[in-house]
C-alpha cells in the first residue's frame, strides 16, 4: 500500500484539529459583511404586517380600553451563502437559522388606536458543524389613525435583540417608520389591500452602527370564498440605498387561510417566503395566527 506523504498528511490534521476546536466565539462580529435582512438582525423580512387579522364591520366595537388580543406562533428557516461573509473570515462554513417563535399583540384605544407586538424566540444558528441556541426578544409600538373604513396611517417604534454565542450573529435593531394602509371596498367576492412603510433602522454590533433608509411596499389580495373562509395572497417589496446592507432589493410573498374571518376570535394559517436576495439562499416560515376582537 502507498504511503501518504507526510506534508500532506500533517496538513490534513491540522485541518481537522483546527475545524474540531472551533466554538461559536471564534465566529467575531467582523466576520459578517453587513447587516443581512432576517430576524435576527431585527427586522423580519417576512410580511408580517398582513398578519394582523381585520375586524369585520359586523363585529361591534366594545366601549373598554383593551379592543383586541393577538397570539401567533411561528416556525422559520433561514439559509445563508458565503456572500453573508466579509473578507477578514477565515473559515467560512454554510449557514443554517431556525427560528421558533411566540408573538404577543394587543391593540388598545379606540381611534387613534395602539398596536403592541412582543416577539420572544428561540434560535438555533448552525454553522458547518459547530451550532448554539440563542434568544430574540424586542417590543414594538404602532400608534395609528384612521382617517376611515379605507384609509389610515401611523409610526411604528420597534426594538429587537438578539443574543447567542456567536458574536457575528449578536445585534440590536431600533426602527422609526412611517406607514400608511389602504383597502378597498368589496366587490365580486374579493378586495384588496397595500401598505407602505419608509423607515430609519439603526442597527448596533460591534463593527456597524451606521442606519440605513428602507422602503417597503406591499399589497394583498382578499378573495371571500366563503363568510367563514377567506384566502389572502400577499406580495411585498423591499428596497434600501444604502450601502449597510448585503442586499439591497428583494422581494417577500406567501399565502393566508383565514378562518372565521367574521368572527369575534379569528384564525389565520400562513406560509411565506423570500426571493431575490444575494445572500439569503432559502428563507421561509410557516405560522398560525389567532386574534381576538372584544
Amino acid at each position: 500500500m502507498k504511503k501518504l506523504p507526510l506534508h500532506i498528511f500533517l496538513s490534513f490534521l491540522l485541518s481537522f484539529l483546527y475545524s474540531f476546536g472551533l466554538a461559536p466565539s471564534d465566529y467575531k462580529a467582523d466576520f459578517r459583511k453587513g447587516v443581512t435582512s432576517g430576524y435576527y438582525l431585527g427586522f423580519n423580512s417576512l410580511a408580517d404586517e398582513f398578519r394582523e387579522l381585520r375586524r369585520s364591520s359586523d363585529i361591534p366595537k366594545s366601549e373598554g380600553f383593551l379592543q383586541s388580543l393577538y397570539v401567533d406562533f411561528h416556525y422559520a428557516n433561514q439559509e445563508f451563502n458565503e456572500g453573508f461573509y466579509s473578507t477578514v473570515a477565515t473559515n467560512i462554513k454554510p449557514i443554517e437559522h431556525t427560528i421558533y417563535g411566540l408573538t404577543l399583540g394587543f391593540g388598545l384605544g379606540d381611534n387613534p388606536n395602539l398596536d403592541i407586538r412582543i416577539p420572544l424566540s428561540v434560535t438555533d444558528f448552525n454553522v458547518g458543524e459547530i451550532d448554539d441556541s440563542g434568544m430574540i426578544a424586542g417590543i414594538e409600538f404602532f400608534p395609528n389613525y384612521r382617517i376611515n373604513q379605507y384609509v389610515a396611517w401611523g409610526v411604528n417604534i420597534a426594538h429587537l435583540n438578539s443574543s447567542s454565542d456567536f458574536p457575528m450573529f449578536d445585534e440590536s435593531m431600533t426602527s422609526v417608520s412611517f406607514e400608511t394602509m389602504v383597502e378597498s371596498s368589496e366587490a365580486y367576492g374579493m378586495n384588496w389591500s397595500g401598505r407602505l412603510s419608509i423607515g430609519r433602522y439603526f442597527p448596533s454590533n460591534d463593527i456597524n452602527d451606521e442606519a440605513l433608509w428602507l422602503f417597503k411596499g406591499s399589497i394583498a389580495l382578499h378573495y371571500h370564498l366563503h363568510n367563514n373562509f377567506s384566502l389572502l395572497p400577499f406580495i411585498r417589496f423591499n428596497y434600501s440605498n444604502g450601502d449597510v446592507l448585503t442586499d439591497s432589493m428583494w422581494v417577500d410573498y406567501g399565502t393566508e387561510f383565514i378562518l372565521m374571518p367574521n368572527a369575534p376570535w379569528n384564525f389565520s394559517l400562513g406560509i411565506a417566503g423570500v426571493g431575490g436576495h444575494d445572500v439569503i439562499e432559502e428563507g421561509m416560515e410557516f405560522y398560525l395566527s389567532t386574534k381576538g376582537n372584544f
